[in-house]
């Protein structure tokens, strides 16, 4: 019988931050006994040493270790903590708790929003509680690098810590029996952050998503214990895990199911150039037809970016070059001007060549808007509404010119699963339909415009049958962004918030909160 997690509840004191260490009202000499209260329970958390412990007071602070992604998203932790183990991290969610301050873990550090409070720029004023300690501002952030061990049984399951990073957790199952799991293609991605909100790449139609074959997690509470969750112990939280971690603890290890590695893969790529609009329509609206049908040979695998007078289709496929001939894939897209394809690749090199791919396309600090929709196989557009977007990506006015839109294709293996089955709801995904915009300074409103209008117009004006991917944070959504996220498991996320963190200790603007 599954464990039912029971946690002592301390008051609610949110609406108290008015007399917390950053309110009005309290004296410089009490803000600061409670933020040397909390710096000191922090290096005690790890036995003093110093280099686990930075604090927005110490020299280079922001530069050397806040680093945003997204510049437009200012944020100040009180402190970054680097800890080395489980129970450091304990100790530490444990200091940050008796303090009043939020935490959350660092993987990564690819957040779109960065975590953080920063909504008056967007909605005129806070829609948070308190007056900073939330989300961003004056919380405890958990770096988790440190925790990068990978471990693989004889039984093909790696125990990966929740500190590495994709292309860290590709070369070390390679070396563990030439091993390999679904993960994204992103190199400098954090695992742990990626697979608590489902872990899709271009190898998931084939093998499923990264929550998918996680077997089992050791997790740290908000009240410091340390559990470890699968389908046997702690299933509500496991369930809630894959999906919406943030929101529920700080997962510090991973337990996956491994496969072995493909022995070929053929890499391939055809290019669409034209300054035309329908010309781009056109080769897009074929490569739709192909790859949106149910039934599609679940070892392909592909991703189209649209950008200026371009549409790049290219992908993988799991298997053999004669196989992939069969297909007749790239010869059914019309107006292409340059093709390659790569019949011989390992597994490594096709990821190496993956890495570089999507490195050269996201830095690691940029002034960035971007937006996602999800695309079901009931919502798919039509010829027309296609048509219609290629004409407003091409001819209307963007604020920038660096701007693309990525849609990765999915289908096959995480469909088999119920909507209902993890938190992640996305199980009749036909693909995500992502648009990038990028500017040298602060994106402007009209960037913001050009990025809605198109995700509006791909919805067909109606965002209401739309969901979101959490991995994908915005903050100008309208209404809820929690249903946008989790959709129908929205209300047993609430529920289980409420037994594991009444107090919203892990807490982000847009994560999940205790049901009242």
């Amino acid at each position: 019988m599954a464990n039912t997690v029971q946690l002592p509840i301390r008051p609610l004191l949110w609406l108290l931050h008015a007399t917390s260490v950053f309110a009005a009202g309290v004296s410089h000499s009490a803000r600061a006994n409670s933020a040397d209260t909390l710096k000191d329970c922090l290096l005690n958390a790890v036995s003093g040493n110093i280099a686990e412990v930075k604090l927005s007071s110490d020299a280079g602070f922001q530069t050397d270790h806040v680093r945003p992604h997204n510049l437009n998203f200012p944020w100040a932790p009180f402190a970054i903590t680097y800890p080395t183990e489980a129970s450091e991290v304990a100790k530490i969610v444990t200091c940050a708790s008796k303090n009043d301050r939020r935490v959350q873990a660092r993987g990564g550090g690819h957040d779109y929003t960065n975590k953080c409070e920063y909504l008056k720029k967007i909605y005129g004023r806070s829609r948070l509680s308190g007056t900073g300690l939330g989300a961003g501002d004056g919380a405890v952030v958990i770096d988790v690098k440190n925790l990068n061990q990978v471990q693989v049984s004889s039984e093909g399951i790696a125990t990966v810590g929740a500190g590495n990073r994709l292309k860290d957790v590709c070369e070390k199952l390679h070396a563990n029996g030439k091993r390999c799991m679904p993960h994204g293609s992103s190199p400098t991605v954090g695992i742990g952050g990626h697979a608590t909100v489902g872990g899709l790449g271009l190898h998931s139609r084939l093998l499923g998503t990264s929550i998918d074959v996680m077997t089992g997690a050791e997790v740290v509470l908000a009240n410091g214990t340390i559990v470890k969750a699968s389908e046997k112990e702690y299933s509500d939280l496991f369930w809630a895990i894959r999906g919406a971690g943030a929101s529920f603890g700080i997962v510090t290890s991973f337990d996956f199911q491994t496969n072995r590695e493909p022995d070929n893969v053929v890499n391939f790529s055809y290019t669409v150039s034209s300054t035309s609009p329908a010309n781009l329509s056109a080769a897009f609206k074929a490569y739709h037809r192909i790859t949106t049908e149910r039934n599609l040979d679940r070892r392909l695998s592909s991703v189209a970016v649209i950008s200026k007078d371009t549409l790049l289709i290219s992908g993988a496929f799991f298997g053999s070059k004669s196989d992939y001939a069969g297909l007749d894939f790239g010869s059914q897209i019309p107006g292409v001007t340059n093709r390659t394809l790569k019949n011989d690749f390992t597994w490594m090199g096709h990821m190496n060549a993956t890495f570089k791919s999507i490195s050269d396309l996201f830095p690691a600090q940029s002034y960035f808007y971007a937006k996602d929709t999800a695309v079901t196989y009931s919502t798919l557009p039509s010829n027309s509404t296609i048509d219609a977007v290629f004409e407003h990506l091409q001819t209307a006015k963007s604020g920038t010119d660096t701007w693309f839109v990525l849609i990765d294709l999915y289908g096959g293996a995480p469909n088999d699963a119920a909507a209902g089955a993890m938190s992640y709801p996305h199980r009749d995904l036909a693909y995500f339909f992502a648009l990038y915009a990028r500017s040298g300074s602060e994106t402007t409103s009209t960037i913001h415009d050009f990025v809605e209008k198109a995700v509006l117009t791909y919805q067909d004006n109606k965002p209401e049958n739309f969901l979101s991917y959490a991995g994908y944070t915005n903050l100008r959504i309208k209404g809820s962004p929690q249903k946008k996220y989790w959709g129908a498991n929205l209300s047993r996320l609430e529920g289980i918030k409420a037994a594991v963190d009444p107090e919203d200790v892990f807490s982000t603007p847009q994560g999940v909160k205790p049901r009242a």
